[in-house]
């Protein structure tokens, strides 16, 4: 049996010498003073890395197989500003922050309230998946949602006191899937699902056109 993939150190190879908070506003940056283990088995140096902490996250991919639609959003991404070539406002997938006493499945749903309006038939766990892990803390869990298209009110949605403005509208699976192949959706988390979907859609439609 083959045993490459085999991660040869874990957490106990690492150690923490000091931890700083080095910004503390919207969000928070932490610097850390560590010794990893090298592969060559010695401990390296003390050095320095600077973390942004920003918590977990989920995203939903929202998804009626039986209409072959996709709910999207559209937002501003300040993030987005630096590059000058580009629009700052995004066609992503709903997702949000975890929040303290709630579960994955639980800010799922809540979410989905939010940012659409929308109610959910079915949840499948898809995966985890860390955003940039060289500096930031932040994982992504990742869910499919069954939704009826037909409950689905085009608009815009989102909490007034979070300064959320976002637009709603159902997609076909092929836009979709142009969206992805022209640039228009561009952002990590929505190019993951539409790709996982990609691969999972004909087991979908197959489960729930025959229900």
């Amino acid at each position: 049996m083959s045993n490459k993939l085999t991660r040869r150190y874990h957490r106990d190879d690492v150690q923490i010498i000091k931890r700083e908070e080095a910004y503390q506003g919207f969000f928070r940056m932490e610097k850390l003073h560590l010794k990893q283990r090298r592969f060559d088995g010695q401990w390296s140096e003390t050095f320095t890395r600077e973390i942004f902490v920003r918590g977990d996250a989920v995203g939903v991919l929202l998804y009626d197989p039986r209409s072959d639609q996709l709910l999207m959003v559209e937002q501003f991404r300040p993030g987005a500003l630096y590059d000058e070539t580009q629009s700052p406002w995004m066609f992503e997938i709903v997702a949000g922050m975890t929040e303290e006493g709630e579960t994955l499945e639980d800010v799922v749903r809540r979410e989905a309230q939010e940012e659409a309006g929308c109610d959910i038939e079915a949840l499948e766990k898809l995966f985890s998946y860390w955003v940039s892990p060289g500096g930031m803390d932040e994982q992504i869990a990742l869910f499919l949602g069954v939704i009826d298209s037909r409950k689905v009110t085009e608009g815009v949605y989102g909490l007034d006191d979070e300064h959320e403005d976002i637009r709603v509208e159902l997609v076909d699976f092929s836009e979709a899937v142009r969206g992805l192949q022209d640039g228009r959706i561009n952002n990590a988390m929505a190019i993951i699902a539409l790709q996982w979907l990609q691969l999972n859609r004909e087991r979908l439609q197959q489960q729930w056109c025959q229900s």
